[in-house]
């Protein structure tokens, strides 16, 4: 029974969604759109009330710490992050105001630049990894057992191959 009005049904029926997802198709999606956002927003609630870092500033010290001598050149950073080099920047400028991270000029080509993590910004990081850790596994991981994390993983593998197997994500074919 539907709680629409008769108009709204009308309109619906008139444009009905085009290829539609199945109802295993939907769930899957859903649940995957859910968890995430959930997981996300816990975490950068979390990581703002421990009063350093947010997600985003998170992600950055995440990817560099990562990164062979902990810099990366901004282009690759946005990149990795999906994030616009627009977007990028404002986000480094920040951490480089608070001591996080520093720019220096790339050696190899003096029209781009790099992002290095400071030890103060490894400092911040380290702290912030137990709050995302310690939410991560409450909203999600802790949730699971052992062989049902082996198996998502597989399945994550088989739906995007290389999520899990890729040392770097997306790969730098995918940004191209």
């Amino acid at each position: 029974m539907s709680s629409n009005s008769p108009e709204t049904d009308a309109l619906l029926a008139e444009l009905p969604e085009a290829d539609a997802f199945s109802t295993e198709e939907f769930r899957a999606w859903r649940g995957l759109i859910r968890l995430r956002e959930t997981a996300m927003r816990q975490i950068d609630r979390s990581l703002r009330e421990a009063g350093e870092l947010t997600l985003g500033d998170y992600g950055v010290l995440i990817t560099l710490v990562g990164a062979p001598d902990l810099k990366l050149r901004m282009t690759d950073l946005g990149a990795r992050r999906m994030v616009s080099p627009s977007g990028i920047t404002r986000v480094v400028i920040d951490l480089e105001d608070r001591g996080l991270v520093r720019r220096e000029q790339d050696p190899s080509d003096g029209r781009g630049s790099l992002a290095v993590l400071t030890r103060t910004g490894l400092e911040a990081l380290r702290r912030a990894q137990v709050v995302h850790h310690r939410v991560v596994r409450e909203t999600y991981l802790g949730r699971l057992t052992p062989r049902e994390l082996a198996r998502l993983a597989q399945l994550y593998e088989k739906a995007a191959p290389g999520v899990i197997t890729f040392a770097v994500w997306p790969p730098a074919s995918a940004g191209s």
